[in-house]
Parts: C-alpha cells; structure tokens; sequence
C-alpha cells in the first residue's frame, strides 16, 4: 500500500513552543534577598527582645513618680537622710538584677534623696539622679557613687541601667542609649545637669566603649586636672554578655564591661533662663 507523505506529515503533532524565560536581573535578585533577610532577622530580634522592651517601659513609668520631690543639695544630704531615714548606699555597680526584683524595687516607694537630673537630647537620655547607687536607686533612676559630689565641680561619675532596649520602638531608656554611641555620634554633644537652680552644661569629650570594671573603678580613683568633668556609665551588652544572660536561664546580668562617655564643663547658668523643653527635661 502507497504511503501518502502529505497525510503523514499533516497527521505529526506540532513541536510544543518554547517558552521564553526572563532572566531576573542579579541587582535586583540582591536587592529581594537582602529585604527578606532584614525582615526575618528583624522578626528574630522583636520577638527575642520584646519582653525585655516591656520591661524597660514598665520601668520608665514606675520610676517617675519617685523624681516628685525637692532637689538636695550636696551639702544637706546628711541632714535630710536622717530626717527620711535614708543610708545612702554606694556600693552599686551598674549590674541589672532579674526582671522580678528589678520591678519589685521599681515600685517600692522606699525613700531616697534627689540630687538632680541629667539630659543628653541628642539621645533621649532624660534621668533623675540620686545619691548612692543601690539597687533601688538604679532601679527608679541613675546615681552617683561617692559623697559629698558637687555638680560643676571635679569628676560626677552617674551610673544608671542598660535595660537592653537601645534598638526598642518604643525608644532607649535609663542609659540604654550608651549602647548605639560612637565618637562620630556622640563627641562634641551637650549634656546637662541640674541641680533644680543651676544648669551645667558639659560637652562630650572622650566615649571609652567596653571598659573592663576593674579598669573604671580605678580610672574613677584618679585625681581630676582641668576642667570639672562628668561621666555617664552604663553596662556594655556584647555577645559574651547576652551568652552567660542566656547560659543562666537569664538570671545572671553581671556585666563585666562597661560603657563610659565622659564630658567636660563650657557653661552654666540659671534654670529659668534655658529653653522651655530643656526645662522640662531637667526637672
């Protein structure tokens, strides 16, 4: 039987068509890997942080009704712990104890003697400083370390909490904004004292990041030469901090590190005679 090449060829199912695939542009492959991977280590740290943030606002708004009293000054301390029956403790040194107690001291209306705040705007720090460091004294705002320390004069060490929320939403609280600072960031940026009369105006000179403990102490023991200084210290989080916080079962926050920013005084001048907002963030 004679083949018929004509029906054949008409009865071949046609080839498929290829299909033409876009080529994804490498700049912009980077660019969709490098937003998901910010999003999920985003994610990572909201969800690991979150409560410690909860915390530090819980802190912030416990803490304010505390700085609701006259300011004293360095030379009737004495007399006004004995008539609140206070013993102003120095011994503190910066270290968070557990969220449980740290709360627990936060709403404490245990009496302690105000000596004034310090503000650094260029970072939000907005703090009430007390006489003596203890627990409840760095639980309800920042202290000084030593007795008898006149704003203006010498060397003012202020210690307060790193609460661990520098990267918070919500905004850094106590000292926790020591942690993001670098010379380029925070050299050369006012903070300010006050005393309730007299503000202080120092200018950030010398940021000292990761300072081992031992080391700060004794820097503090050194005479002051030049200009009255004061410095800010806050605990240094780093890996090795957050490993052993961790190693813990989160128990353990003693920091071996700490961040000092040091500022020497320019000015000072009546409080009634700075800018309203400042005002309100030095009283």
């Amino acid at each position: 039987m004679a083949i018929n090449l004509e029906q054949v060829k008409k009865r071949q199912v046609p080839a498929p068509k290829t299909v033409k695939r876009h080529k994804r542009h490498p700049i912009l492959s980077t660019f969709l890997f490098a937003v998901m991977s910010i999003l999920i280590v985003t994610g990572a740290v909201i969800y690991g942080n979150h409560p410690q943030w909860r915390t530090a606002q819980q802190v912030k708004k416990l803490s304010a009704n505390h700085s609701k009293q006259a300011v004293v000054t360095a030379d009737k301390v004495n007399s006004v712990a004995k008539q609140k029956g206070v013993t102003p403790d120095y011994t503190g040194t910066g270290g968070l104890t557990t969220t449980a107690k740290l709360l627990k001291m936060a709403k404490s209306d245990q009496a302690e003697i105000l000596r004034g705040h310090v503000a650094m705007p260029s970072f939000k720090i907005r703090e009430a400083v007390y006489e003596g460091t203890s627990n409840h004294v760095l639980a309800i705002g920042a202290g000084m370390n030593a007795p008898n320390l006149k704003f203006g004069q010498g060397v003012v060490p202020i210690f307060a909490h790193n609460m661990g929320d520098y990267n918070s939403p919500y905004g850094a609280t106590k000292f926790s904004a020591l942690q993001n600072m670098t010379e380029k960031t925070a050299l050369g940026k006012p903070i300010y004292l006050s005393d309730g009369k007299t503000v202080y105006t120092y200018k950030a000179t010398q940021l000292a990041y990761g300072m081992p403990v031992g080391q700060m102490n004794q820097s503090l023991t050194v005479a002051n030469t030049g200009k009255a200084k004061v410095k800010l210290i806050a605990c240094l989080e780093d890996q090795e901090f957050w490993a052993q916080v961790k190693k813990s079962n989160y128990t353990n926050y003693t920091a071996k590190k700490r961040i000092v920013l040091t500022g020497e005084l320019v000015n000072e001048q009546p409080l009634s005679s700075i800018d309203g907002n400042l005002q309100q963030q030095l009283k």
